[in-house]
């Protein structure tokens, strides 16, 4: 069994562990630069852009994740 965890799942763990840590700070990037460019074109168009959650509207990109993940898919009964 110790022969188990050294061979295979310590390495796997390791593998995973680095694996996240550079998807994890890509997504928070991802998420704020379209913070950022949501806010740009909103001062070219002379709106307020995203403000409403949070101060300066900094929680926003979190917002539109949880709404994305409780997002009700609606099929008409007659689609294919």
């Amino acid at each position: 069994m110790a022969d188990f965890w050294q061979s295979y799942a310590w390495p796997t763990a390791i593998i995973v562990i680095q694996i996240v840590a550079i998807i994890v700070p890509l997504l928070g990037a991802v998420a704020y630069l379209t913070y950022a460019e949501r806010k740009v074109i909103a001062a070219i168009q002379l709106r307020k852009g995203p403000n409403v959650v949070g101060p300066f509207g900094l929680l926003q990109p979190i917002a539109d994740g949880v709404k994305l993940l409780f997002k009700e898919t609606i099929l008409p009964a007659g689609a294919n």
